[in-house]
């Protein structure tokens, strides 16, 4: 047998007071008349020992609004957007929003898929962590049907609602930190078909111009995001005839393959090359040694990602300025990073 479910007029008998006074209470409305602490109280009380959970379905058909926002990861593998989409479940629960997300798996169909139901059953609005080559389209689309949307961690060159991170602040700390180590040969690994990877290569290059580098063409990496690509990419930069004495991976997922691969060819890090990664993930700190990163911070990503959606959703008149929150990174100095050998 189906038990019976509560009512807002259940609550209002049990509480002795009026239905209009329990809904007040429960969805936090002010009225003509002020309600006592007490009674507010007696209602929150009674509701609880009844066992009083809202109508979804209800609300939603009154309010257009279902307390549910989407999030479509590209990969649910990658340390740093798992840490992020963690982060972002924990921010809407402070805020009493229920996050659904769907892993994009590199695929664009299945991107489409995801947000073709997200449309069908009234989610309130959509965050895309990551981003997938090609997926402009879609994007497109999010914009012709006016679906409320923020990109997180996609790159800040973009017209978009977004938060990021300051891709350029990052990618200077780390340079100036190898600089004034002594490096002067410096190389880059990441995959570049990626939005924020792609910026951080071209402040990369900017910034060693700056420094007065150059930047040899073999010392420049692209490989995908995995500790095994990063550690074969390594590898031939060690094999070269002039091997670089620091290495910038654009992740510390890429990172952390660059040290095994150091370590498999016989090489020492620090001792013999320098390793700065870009992230700070939960693995960075853990291995050994412990991985000299740009830290982003996840928790205040998350958090801004999730105020900024809700403006949109509630229609807050978000001016287009404000539609772009650009976090700054930290340098966080462990063990992975020395200066260069003397020359003999």
């Amino acid at each position: 047998m189906t038990a019976k479910r509560i009512t807002i007029a259940d609550v209002a008998r049990a509480a002795g007071v009026s239905p209009g006074t329990v809904s007040r209470v429960l969805n936090q409305r002010e009225g003509a008349v002020r309600i006592s602490e007490a009674t507010r109280q007696l209602v929150l009380d009674t509701a609880e020992r009844l066992g009083y959970s809202p109508n979804p379905f209800a609300s939603a058909l009154r309010t257009q609004r279902t307390g549910v926002i989407g999030a479509i990861v590209r990969d649910a593998g990658d340390p740093f957007l798992s840490m992020l989409l963690r982060e972002i479940q924990r921010a809407a629960r402070t805020r009493g929003i229920h996050v659904l997300f769907g892993h994009a798996e590199y695929d664009l169909d299945v991107v489409g898929r995801h947000i073709a139901f997200m449309h069908s059953h009234l989610f309130d609005g959509l965050l895309l962590l990551g981003d997938i080559p090609g997926d402009q389209a879609i994007i497109n689309e999010l914009v012709r049907a006016q679906t409320p949307f923020v990109a997180v961690a996609r790159g800040q060159q973009s017209s978009l609602p977004l938060v990021n991170i300051d891709e350029k602040a990052g990618v200077e700390l780390a340079l100036d930190y190898l600089y004034a180590l002594g490096h002067r040969r410096i190389a880059f690994i990441g995959n570049m078909e990626h939005g924020g990877i792609g910026e951080r290569f071209s402040f990369f290059a900017d910034h060693l111009n700056t420094l007065g580098l150059s930047e040899p063409e073999h010392y420049i990496q692209q490989c995908a995001n995995s500790r095994s690509a990063a550690l074969d990419c390594a590898q031939s930069l060690l094999s070269l005839p002039e091997p670089p004495t620091a290495i910038f991976c654009a992740t510390d997922t890429a990172a952390l393959g660059v040290v095994s691969g150091v370590q498999r060819a016989g090489w020492q890090v620090p001792e013999d090359v320098s390793v700065i990664g870009f992230d700070d993930v939960e693995d960075a700190a853990d291995t050994f040694p412990a991985l000299t990163t740009i830290r982003q911070p996840v928790g205040e990503m998350a958090a801004q990602a999730v105020n900024l959606l809700l403006n949109l959703v509630e229609k807050k008149g978000v001016e287009k300025g404000q539609a772009r929150k650009i976090i700054q990174p930290a340098l966080v100095i462990r063990d992975s990073c020395a200066s260069p050998r003397p020359q003999i």
